[in-house]
């Protein structure tokens, strides 16, 4: 496909399009929350309404508003059996298994595209010790509950697998630890959970290449909620203000996100742009 540009972009004024990562994270948390949560977040993309589908079948209602998600949380009367459709959302697959293994439900995920070939390998090594176990591939079967205790993956996988135990270690009884070898890939990605978590009243502590999380605990809901603006898809149009004739300004954009992709402002800075954060 070829596109061709005949009128390049003079400047003008852009709202940034939701974060799908922040989304998933927002919706995960208010559903195993205490109470109702309001999330405001007016872009939906396939992979945040698998996240959304999924957890519905897991229990919760989420009602889809014209600004976002109203999630009231999961019921715990959950049934005896459970599948859920992951379409080709890894965030999805990698964040529920083991939130389906805290809650003890058996599970059938099914997944689509390309997401069968990606790697859990990991995941399924540090949760089948602490008794989820997972079998077959497409579908993905899990079945038993989690249990408390030390967690071992390597640093260089997906922080989608950190990520996942966080959301589900801190409800179960004890102290759990997650221990990370060697250098942690994204770390980012696991900055915006801890982000989540903490928003929800859930504690992590960390020390040296550790996560430690007190059991018993409950996440309460603050809500209402706001999905930042996504820094990753903001980039282009920051970038096509540094080269254009007039400025660019991109709304909605949460300076003190822990987003990766927010190191744009500081590329930008150093190509010689002027770039005003108000």
């Amino acid at each position: 496909m070829t596109v061709r540009i005949v009128k390049p972009m003079r400047g003008g004024r852009v709202r940034a399009i939701a974060s799908k990562s922040e989304a998933h994270r927002l919706l995960i948390c208010a559903a195993l929350a205490d109470q109702k949560t309001s999330i405001i977040c007016p872009d939906r993309s396939q992979d945040i309404l698998a996240t959304a589908r999924c957890l519905q079948e897991m229990g919760a209602s989420i009602g889809v508003e014209d600004n976002g998600f109203a999630v009231a949380p999961l019921h715990r009367a959950t049934p005896p059996s459970l599948e859920i459709d992951c379409g080709e959302s890894g965030s999805t697959l990698r964040f529920l298994l083991p939130v389906c293994g805290m809650l003890g439900l058996p599970t059938v995920f099914r997944m689509g595209g390309r997401l069968p070939q990606r790697p859990l390998s990991a995941l399924r090594e540090a949760m089948e010790p602490h008794g989820f176990v997972l079998s077959g591939t497409c579908p993905l079967r899990g079945e038993g509950r989690l249990q408390s205790g030390v967690y071992n993956l390597p640093g260089d996988v997906s922080s989608q697998f950190v990520s996942g135990l966080l959301f589900a270690l801190p409800p179960l009884t004890g102290e759990s630890q997650i221990r990370v070898s060697g250098s942690l890939q994204s770390r980012p990605y696991v900055d915006m959970t801890l982000d989540a978590l903490a928003l929800f009243g859930i504690t992590i502590e960390e020390t040296g290449g550790s996560f430690v999380i007190p059991g018993g605990q409950v996440y309460h809901s603050p809500r209402n909620v706001a999905v930042a603006g996504d820094w990753s898809n903001a980039a282009f149009w920051l970038s096509a203000g540094a080269i254009g004739e007039k400025a660019v300004a991109c709304t909605g954009l949460a300076m003190q996100s822990r987003q990766g992709d927010r190191e744009i402002v500081n590329l930008l800075k150093r190509f010689g742009a002027r770039v005003d954060c108000g």
